[in-house]
């Protein structure tokens, strides 16, 4: 009991410092969501050959539509899959407001996300380049076989957001919603770690996250792809806390694309080609962790 009262006391008192922080913070992107909502579609949608760069850099703030808005694009095919996969890869929800949190760790929080994006523009140019080529070949041997059109026009089934505001009221609404959910995600995911280390000691924890292995990242792969923004919550305070290591938070976030992948499964048509999808979001934020970590044990 002493130690279920100590883990409340400590979480519930990290996680009201925030509050102030996220409050703000949420207020912002709400109001900026309504300004640059139509004009980040149409940049998205017009990027051309810079899709898989303008896609990286959208995904890296912090909310859910553009991963939503991507997943509607690729179903219309009005973007390619290299923009698609770099737009899941950049995505990180809330958990880079949850770094914010601790402003002694900015220079961790900048390589992060600089790491992301890295991945996510090279990723996205590499794939669009194999589909170029192997769409070339197929051109070249058009004459001997045919193939029927596998990209119709589908109509959108309900582009969703994850909220739809126009005047302050709603603003106002909805960075509560924001606000009082992450909190509650972050109060969680706080009091299960610090309960975790009272209980049976912080060793032990990261022996349970395989701490000092490079199998790490491929936990916190399949953790990311959790459709949730409390995944990226937990795996940022995990980070912070010294938990998970650089390459294992790197690897999550990339495979956190949020509701991203909910509306994929919905709006495009091909259960098989989701799947794949989903399976190579997974391979490239795994491989990256590993990558990471070896990297780092290097150094």
């Amino acid at each position: 009991m002493h130690e279920i009262l100590h883990a409340l006391e400590h979480s519930l008192l990290d996680t009201l410092k925030m509050l102030p922080f996220l409050a703000v913070a949420f207020l912002i992107l709400e109001y900026a969501e309504t300004k640059l909502e139509e004009k980040s579609s149409a940049v998205i949608q017009k990027a051309g050959r810079l899709g898989p760069l303008a896609s990286g850099l959208l995904g890296l703030i912090p909310q859910c539509g553009f991963s939503v808005i991507g997943s509607n694009f690729y179903a219309k095919r009005i973007i390619t899959l290299g923009s698609l996969i770099a737009i899941y890869l950049s995505t990180s929800d809330e958990a880079l407001l949850v770094m914010l949190t601790k402003p002694e760790r900015i220079l961790d929080i900048l390589l992060v996300m600089g790491i992301k994006l890295a991945i996510a523009v090279a990723a996205g140019y590499i794939i669009d380049l194999i589909i170029r080529k192997k769409a070339e070949k197929d051109e070249e041997c058009h004459h001997c076989h045919h193939h029927g059109d596998s990209c119709d026009d589908e109509e959108l089934i309900g582009e969703e957001h994850c909220c739809s505001h126009t005047d302050w009221k709603a603003i106002i609404k909805c960075t509560l919603k924001r606000t009082v959910s992450v909190f509650g995600f972050l109060f969680a995911a706080s009091f299960l770690l610090s309960y975790i280390i009272e209980l049976i000691g912080e060793a032990r924890l990261q022996e349970i996250m395989l701490a000092d292995s490079v199998f790490q990242p491929l936990l916190t792969a399949l953790i990311g792809l959790i459709p949730n923004c409390a995944p990226s919550v937990i795996l940022a305070e995990l980070y912070i806390e010294g938990a998970i290591s650089l390459g294992s938070v790197v690897s999550g976030l990339c495979t956190g694309a949020g509701v991203g992948l909910l509306v994929l499964f919905r709006v495009n048509r091909g259960v098989k080609s989701n799947i794949g999808i989903t399976a190579l979001l997974f391979g490239i934020g795994a491989v990256s962790g590993v990558v990471i970590e070896l990297i780092s044990a290097a150094i």
